[in-house]
Order: C-alpha cells, then sequence, then structure tokens
C-alpha cells in the first residue's frame, strides 16, 4: 500500500460515523441551488479506457484519434472515462494508489512513458474533452474484480489486507469472484473516498460516476440490508466533497450512480436508491449491465419529480447477444425512448476503428449518430430487431436479470409465455419476421406459438433449432406483447430436452 493511503486511513477510519452524521442535515439546500442548469445527455458515451489506449500501441495522438474520433459530431454529449485500471490500481499519476502492474512487475509501460513525457492521461482526456465542447466525468468502478484474473491489476492492499475481500461465496446459486472488496470495512470505504479525492484536487472533470455495477457484491451473503446504510454515508461524504469542490470551482461538479435494472436488484445488493434520490445525493441514474429488459418506469416515477436523470444501459453485449447487432442497437434504444429515457448510456462500446481488438468499430461509429434521437432512428433504420430478454445472473451481477424468463424448458402441455418488448409504430408495407429458438428441437416435434393471443400460422425451420415466420402489423401492440409457445408433441426420437433460448421480431422497414 502506497504510504501517503496508509497513513490517510490510520487518522481518517475513526471519523468515518462522525462524517455521516455531520453531512446528512445539510444536503438539501446546497443541491438544490447545484442542481441549476443541470444538462439533460442525450447520449452517454462510457469508455473503459483499456481497449483504445492499448490498440493505439503507445501513440498518444492514435489514443486521442481512438477516443475522440467516433464520439465527434455524433449524439454523444458527455464522455464517462475510466482509465481502464479498474479502480484497485491507477492508469494515471496517483499518489494513492499504486500504478497498474508495480506490485508484479508487469506495468503499461506506454502509460508510464506518457506521464513520463508529461502527458498524464487524465489531464489529456480533460483538455481534448474541452476542445471539443464536451462535458468529461471519471467513471470510477467502485468494486472491480479483473483483478481475480488479470494479475498486473492486483494491487498491493489486497495482497496484505486479505480479510478485505469477500471471496469466492454463494449468493443464491451466484458465486461472487475471490477479489470482491467487503465494504462493511471502514479502511475499504476510506480508501475509495481518498481516491476520489485525489481526482477532484489533481483533475478537472465535469463530474463523477460511481459505477456500482463494476462489481456486486460489496457485502457477505445476507450482510447486505444490515450493511446498505454504509454505502449510503460514504454517497453523502462524496457528494459533500463535491459540492465543497464545485464551490471552488465556481461551477457545480456532477454525480452519476450507475446500479441494477430493478429496484428490487438494488435492494437485494443493498443500494439504497430510493433514499439517495430522496435525499438528492445523485443527478443521473444509469440502469443495467447488459440486461436488455430495464425498468425504467419505477425509476423515472422517483428520479423524474427531482430533476434527476435516468438513462437504460445498452451494452456491447448484451443477453448473450455478443457483440450486440445493430438491428438489435436500434431496436432497444428505441424501446427505451419509448418507455421515457431521458438518453441513452453506452458501456463497452469500441466505435473506433484502427487496430480495434473488438472488430466492432464502422458500425458503432454510425449508431453514434443516430441512437441519440428517436426520428433519426426511425428515418435511417430500416431493419430492427427487438428481443426477449434472456440473461441469467453472472458472478459480477448477482441481482441481475431477476425477471428473466429464458433460457426455459419446454414440457407438453406447459406453454410458455414470454413478453417481447416492441415499441415501435408498425404499418402494413413492414416486413415482420417472428423467429424461435429452441435447443434439441427434432423435426417431428409439433409446437403452437401465439402473438397476443392470435395464432402464428406458416412456420418454417432456418438450420437445426430455429422457426421462422411472417406476422402482420395488426398482430403487434407498440410496447409490451405476449409470446406464448406451446409444445404439442415431443418426437419420440429424442428424449433430450426441449429448451427456449430466443424470441426475437425481425423488421424490414419501408422507407417513410
Amino acid at each position: 500500500m502506497p504510504p501517503f493511503l496508509d497513513s490517510c486511513l490510520k487518522k481518517s477510519c475513526q471519523h468515518a460515523v462522525l462524517w455521516a452524521l455531520l453531512l446528512g442535515m445539510a444536503f438539501s439546500s446546497a443541491l438544490s441551488a447545484a442542481d441549476k442548469g443541470k444538462p439533460r445527455y442525450r447520449v452517454i458515451f462510457n469508455c473503459d479506457g483499456n481497449a483504445v489506449a492499448l490498440d493505439a500501441k503507445g501513440d498518444l495522438n492514435q489514443w486521442m484519434k481512438n477516443l475522440f474520433g467516433p464520439l465527434e459530431k455524433s449524439h454523444v454529449d458527455v464522455l464517462f472515462w475510466c482509465d481502464g485500471a479498474g479502480g484497485n490500481t491507477a492508469n494515471y499519476d496517483s499518489k494513492v494508489l499504486e500504478r497498474t502492474g508495480a506490485r508484479s512487475g508487469k506495468p503499461r509501460t506506454y502509460i508510464d512513458k506518457w506521464i513520463d513525457e508529461g502527458n498524464d492521461p487524465p489531464k489529456v482526456v480533460v483538455r481534448e474533452a474541452r476542445k471539443r465542447g464536451m462535458d468529461v466525468f471519471y467513471s470510477f468502478r467502485f468494486n472491480d474484480i479483473h483483478d481475480s484474473f488479470i494479475p498486473d491489476e492486483m494491487p498491493t492492499f489486497k495482497v496484505k489486507n486479505p480479510q478485505w475481500m469477500i471471496g469466492e461465496q454463494n449468493y443464491g446459486g451466484v458465486t461472487s469472484f475471490k477479489t470482491a472488496l467487503n465494504f462493511a470495512y471502514p479502511e475499504v470505504r476510506e480508501m475509495k473516498f481518498r481516491v476520489i479525492e485525489e481526482l477532484f484536487q489533481e483533475y478537472d472533470f465535469d463530474g463523477l460516476e460511481i459505477d456500482f455495477l463494476r462489481s456486486s457484491p460489496y457485502f457477505l451473503p445476507g450482510e447486505e440490508a444490515k450493511n446498505a446504510h454504509l454505502l449510503t454515508e460514504l454517497l453523502q461524504r462524496v457528494r459533500q466533497h463535491l459540492v465543497q469542490r464545485g464551490k471552488e470551482r465556481g461551477r457545480p461538479i456532477r454525480l452519476a450512480v450507475r446500479v441494477n435494472e430493478s429496484l428490487r436488484g438494488c435492494q437485494l445488493d443493498g443500494f439504497e436508491v430510493k433514499t439517495w434520490i430522496e435525499q438528492g445525493l445523485v443527478d443521473y441514474i444509469t440502469l443495467g449491465s447488459g440486461v436488455m429488459d430495464i425498468e425504467l418506469g419505477e425509476f423515472k416515477k422517483l428520479a423524474a419529480p427531482r430533476g434527476i436523470y435516468v438513462y437504460p444501459c445498452l451494452y456491447g453485449w448484451p443477453s448473450k447477444y455478443s457483440p450486440i447487432p445493430a438491428e438489435l442497437a436500434s431496436g432497444l434504444a428505441l424501446n427505451y425512448w419509448g418507455q421515457g429515457a431521458d438518453g441513452i448510456y453506452l458501456f463497452n462500446w469500441f466505435p473506433h476503428t484502427k487496430n480495434n481488438s473488438e472488430s466492432t468499430g464502422p458500425y458503432q461509429a454510425r449508431l453514434l449518430k443516430q441512437l441519440g434521437d428517436v426520428n433519426t432512428l426511425r428515418r435511417q433504420r430500416q431493419q430492427l430487431m427487438f428481443a426477449v430478454d434472456r440473461g441469467r445472473p453472472q458472478r459480477a451481477y448477482q441481482y441481475n436479470w431477476l425477471h428473466c424468463v429464458l433460457p426455459a424448458a419446454l414440457t407438453t402441455g406447459k406453454p410458455l409465455q414470454v413478453t417481447l418488448r416492441a415499441y415501435d409504430r408498425f404499418v402494413k408495407r413492414d416486413q415482420l419476421q417472428l423467429e424461435v429458438e429452441v435447443e434439441n428441437l427434432h423435426a417431428e416435434d409439433q409446437v403452437s406459438v401465439q402473438l397476443n393471443g392470435s395464432p402464428v400460422q406458416g412456420w418454417s425451420r432456418q438450420g437445426p433449432k430455429r422457426l421462422v415466420a411472417n406476422v402482420k402489423a395488426a398482430q403487434l401492440e407498440s410496447g409490451n406483447n405476449q409470446v406464448t409457445i406451446g409444445l404439442l408433441k415431443q418426437s419420440g426420437k429424442s428424449a433430450a430436452p426441449r429448451t427456449a433460448t430466443a424470441f426475437e421480431l425481425h423488421v424490414k422497414r419501408s422507407a417513410r
């Protein structure tokens, strides 16, 4: 652990509870003043920091082209920038966190070179954002677990304090990563605050994103509810610090949080989002990480009356669609706009074109010029895809996808019903195709499908496990659509279980 951090922890941990008590009364008047003129962004672009820098191969100018080139003349109004180290080590000139690779002897030499040349990455990013008239937040991955499998990101403080880590625990059948931090320890919370304090002393970011979904859990199984107040008190302290720093700068410093896609999921993880909203602790709430069906309405009901903006996360690899097809990205954006989103939040998107290690550059760069406006989407995207969410909780997201049905077993006599969200206006001229994917589907199996209570006829096979049929615009609702599938007869030639894994609506739209 760096000496600076060690001394700060020893001096400050004992004051953490006192801090929370003193700050709780001070928010309403200070924050209401700070909220005036808060921008509403069309598209928030979260840059994970690693790929764009790594793909530049040490060339500082190429790094800036990778980062900002696709954002120029697009719908992106603000950059949420992560330094690419995950918040346990630093890819910038920090005195709180050690440099990535320092402990393991595997430094990211291009970062060291840039810093030695006077190009500390956060200062460069802020400077270049200012040139382009773009706001820029620091995206702080609050509990990142990439150091579980990337050795050079494993920090010394975890090695020396293994008791601070949660380890591999069982959360309702989902196993946590071994290096997740336990925020019940005051030393952990103090360290996170010191990182934020340094960032806003040294760098001129417009705001901070606390990314709670990188990653849960934050407490041991069964201790989330009793410890949830600790995260709230830490958020109060962070907010008060940003308010004070904003007063010193003469302009507000905004605060965003990324949390689960449902209030129930937030509650299970120990995120007191309702309290955060009521106390005015945050300016922006972004929802979900990989989930496609996001419960916008329940958050908007709480947040909108208080002037807090809500953004669903349009993930780069959602629900086993990897990477996201352009048609699905467009359909999901229409769904979110149709449900009242204040804008779109992009995560794990890599739209740069040169040396793109994710191979997603050209088509994602085009989408950045379309996703932030419903009329543009409807005018320019002639092919759309709407799909039923098919995720299951993963190790870093124990309480995501709570409402998902798929994958689901099909058995005779027990029809399966799923909800397909399609917030668009369909007309007779549109070509609409419903596709259903069933694992182990046999040629002699007999299935029936209904769309909003009407039978779907004329099915044909497309490959060994996919059924395809045309549907009419009159059969669809703009919003939630109910699809019911029944296995009428299972072929005796195969005893393998039939499992429904995908329901998709593909749209080829005539010009409008």
